[in-house]
């Protein structure tokens, strides 16, 4: 046996007419059930003038002037805490790779491909580095980073 529909269908035909008809919303409350119909094409509308580029309220630089990033493609949450992690260590100091956390061989890897690290060539049993370090050119791009995010924050 089936269940009693909530609203009938000839009601929903009325509706839908009249939201057709006046362009505008319903929404219709029955036995718990939210039922809402809006019109399929907005009635014609005068274009709107075209808006002010929003700014960035701390200095008034356009959002569309703000220059990319230094590293791109951006690093992924992996990479950026990988990166973070080895910049408070500082350039060419060793660290254990068991030390970084969410660090697999798929982070090192891209991260050795744009060359910000370098790993030794000594591995465990298990194929991972014993040791793995963060090269001058990651700790420059790490320091270009952090002054374009200084200079142009984004909330």
């Amino acid at each position: 046996m089936t269940k009693r529909a909530p609203i009938k269908q000839a009601d929903l035909n009325r509706l839908a007419a009249v939201v057709k008809r006046n362009n505008i919303t319903v929404e219709v409350e029955a036995e718990g059930y939210t039922i809402r119909m809006s019109p399929g094409s907005p009635a014609a509308v005068a274009p709107l003038p075209e808006p002010e580029p929003e700014l960035d309220t701390r200095w008034d630089i356009p959002w569309a002037d703000i220059p990319p990033e230094p590293i791109q493609p951006p690093l992924n949450w992996r990479e950026s805490k990988a990166m973070d992690y080895l910049v408070e260590r500082g350039a060419e100091v060793r660290v254990d790779w068991y030390m970084l956390k969410d660090f697999g061989t798929h982070t090192q890897k891209k991260l050795q491909e744009r060359g910000f690290i370098e790993a030794s060539s000594e591995t465990d049993r298990h194929g991972h580095p014993d040791e793995v370090w963060l090269t001058r050119a990651g700790a420059k791009a790490m320091r270009d980073q952090r002054s374009h995010r200084d200079k142009y924050p984004c909330f």
